[in-house]
C-alpha cells in the first residue's frame, strides 16, 4: 500500500527552522534572492534607459562616430537600432562600436 498524501500541503504542516544550521540555509537562500532580484531590476532599468535614448532619437538619425556613442553609453549599437550606422561595424556583423580586448 502507498504513503498517505491526504496531508500533503496543509498549512498546518509548517514547521519554523530550529537548529541553527536551518536558520543560515535560509536567511542564507533569501539574501541571495535579494542579491539577484537587485540585478535583475538594475539590469531592467538600465535597459529602460537605453531605450528611452534611442527611442527620443529623429527618424533616420545615424551617429556620426563610436565616440559619441560610447559617450551616452550606448555602446554596442544593433543593426535594428536607431543611430546605426555601417561605417560604424567595422567587421560587418550588425554590430557597431564593439569593445575589442
Amino acid at each position: 500500500m502507498g504513503k498517505n498524501y491526504s496531508r500533503a500541503g496543509r498549512s498546518g504542516d509548517f514547521r519554523w527552522p530550529t537548529t541553527t544550521g536551518e536558520i543560515i540555509r535560509y536567511l542564507g537562500i533569501a539574501v541571495l534572492v535579494g542579491v539577484g532580484a537587485a540585478f535583475a531590476l538594475n539590469a531592467y532599468e538600465a535597459h529602460q534607459a537605453r531605450e528611452a535614448i534611442l527611442d527620443a532619437l529623429p527618424p533616420g538619425y545615424q551617429f556620426p562616430g563610436c565616440d559619441i556613442v560610447r559617450a551616452r553609453g550606448l555602446d554596442p549599437l544593433y543593426s535594428y537600432e536607431p543611430g546605426y550606422s555601417e561605417s560604424m561595424d567595422g567587421d560587418g556583423d550588425g554590430i557597431a562600436c564593439e569593445p575589442y580586448p
